[in-house]
């Protein structure tokens, strides 16, 4: 198995009384669990997780991608199944996300090894059955090639550092990162969000759950970061990478990172999981970027997984060669293009219908009485529809009293109007008059008189 170097830490965090959080480090097998439901609940749903994945993988020399896969998917039926056997522990539930060294026939597929004591021929390139200049025998490997394997389910985090950059290699199911999908809320805005936590996806919710995976090769330096959202909530991307440049042992990294969540706050539950690939192949140009491709899989296959997926380093390191016209393989590529191009197009259509349906959910402005008794102007639908809630676009305003009595039975009522100028309006000219009030200003005259008494006793008085 390729040589690997690992660093774990957990910790509860400042504010969480229990750590719900648990991680699986075993032999080429790395998981985080973010537990969700309540006090132990949470904690049993994560740890039945690391289990279950731990026990059917644990035994297995080399496992495939299928193999990790089907293992989540038996965590996510064990703890449906336990929330249902114990009412305490309804709704419980947990992410996952997890990297396991795998077996991989077409891992190393774009550079063939070549026997060097072979001759080469004289031809030139192009003239023989071979592409490469001369007549050169590969050399199929005696062991199984070797490859990681990416699974996803929840907010949990896997990321991608090489040549000191830092990239995100899945995508969170929740609710904000929907909202960033669309272009509602930036990626910052979405690390404060208020309903950052709601998750939309999560191990033990339902009986089947759709997990996404991909196939990475393994390039020898890179490393990988898994994580619990108790570090991306209180940490940047930005401090992340400081960090792992900084840190060059995985295991100081991670005990940082969580130093620096715990610094930053410590509001949820923190886990961190640094993984080192010391053998595998050379790294591509620092210049390239990482390119996800899409990769379907053929008809008949698990529609359970969300992918597959393959990320690669260097599409033209990891090409494979031509098929020939006729070819069942040519065939077969065909196939896919038709069923990539249906399902981009379906994808598309959701966006669109997505994004209409947010615009019409927003549009419009309507008053009503919040608890106070004061009418606040709403941007959107009163009540809200699905999980797009009106907001409230000011903080405060004109109490029932003030307002004339047939204006207040209209907001009741709750009126809509076009523009937010046209709701401002509505409000001023529906209150009640201001009373005109009278001052009376009485001026006093004081007369000052002065008494003088003479010397035989006769009193006199003078005045002005």
């Amino acid at each position: 198995m390729a040589e690997l170097r690992v660093g774990a830490a957990t910790d509860t965090g400042r504010l969480r009384p229990e750590n719900e959080d648990n991680l699986l480090v075993a032999d080429g097998i790395f998981v985080v669990a973010d537990g969700m439901g309540g006090h132990e609940a949470g904690e049993v749903a994560s740890q039945i997780a690391v289990d279950r994945i731990s026990e059917l993988l644990g035994g297995l020399d080399l496992p495939k991608a299928e193999d990790v896969v089907n293992a989540i998917s038996a965590a996510n039926s064990d703890i449906f199944r336990a929330a249902i056997a114990n009412p305490e522990q309804r709704g419980m539930g947990t992410t996952a996300t997890a990297i396991a060294v795998i077996a991989d026939s077409l891992a190393g597929r774009g550079a063939p090894n070549i026997d060097t004591r072979d001759p080469v021929d004289a031809d030139p390139p192009g003239e023989t059955e071979s592409d490469l200049p001369g007549d050169v025998t590969p050399i199929r490997p005696s062991e199984p090639s070797e490859a990681l394997v990416l699974a996803n389910v929840g907010d949990s985090r896997t990321y991608l550092f090489r040549h000191d950059r830092l990239r995100r290699v899945t995508v969170d199911h929740s609710y904000v990162q929907e909202l960033v999908a669309t272009g509602h809320i930036t990626e910052e805005e979405a690390r404060t969000h208020p309903r950052r936590n709601i998750v939309t996806r999560a191990l033990g919710i339902e009986p089947d759950v759709r997990i996404d995976w991909w196939t990475l090769p393994l390039i020898r330096g890179d490393r990988f970061v898994l994580c619990s959202d108790g570090l991306v909530d209180e940490v940047a991307d930005l401090d992340i990478t400081s960090t792992l440049i900084l840190e060059s042992d995985p295991q100081a990294a991670a005990d940082r990172l969580v130093e620096k969540a715990n610094e930053a706050g410590g509001r949820d539950n923190i886990t961190v999981i640094v993984v080192d690939v010391l053998e595998g192949d050379d790294p591509p140009d620092p210049t390239r970027e990482i390119d996800v491709i899409p990769i379907w899989a053929d008809e008949g296959a698990d529609p359970t997984p969300a992918g597959p997926f393959e990320v690669d380093a260097d599409p033209a390191d990891t090409a494979e060669a031509a098929p020939t016209p006729g070819d069942p393989a040519a065939k077969g590529g065909r196939k896919g293009a038709v069923r990539f191009a249906i399902a981009f197009g379906i994808a598309a259509a959701l966006v669109i219908v997505f994004v209409l349906f947010s615009v019409w959910a927003r549009n419009g402005y309507y008053i009503a009485f919040n608890e106070d008794d004061e009418a606040i102007i709403y941007r959107g639908r009163s009540g809200g529809v699905l999980w797009i809630e009106p907001t409230a676009e000011n903080e405060i305003g004109p109490t029932r009293d003030e307002l004339a009595s047939d204006v207040a039975d209209q907001i009741d009522d709750e009126p809509r109007f076009n523009s937010f100028d046209a709701a401002v309006q509505f409000l001023q000219d529906g209150l009640k008059p201001t009373p005109t009030t009278t001052t009376t200003t009485t001026t006093s005259t004081t007369i000052s008189t002065t008494t003088t008494v003479a010397a035989d006793g006769v009193t006199t008085s003078s005045g002005p």
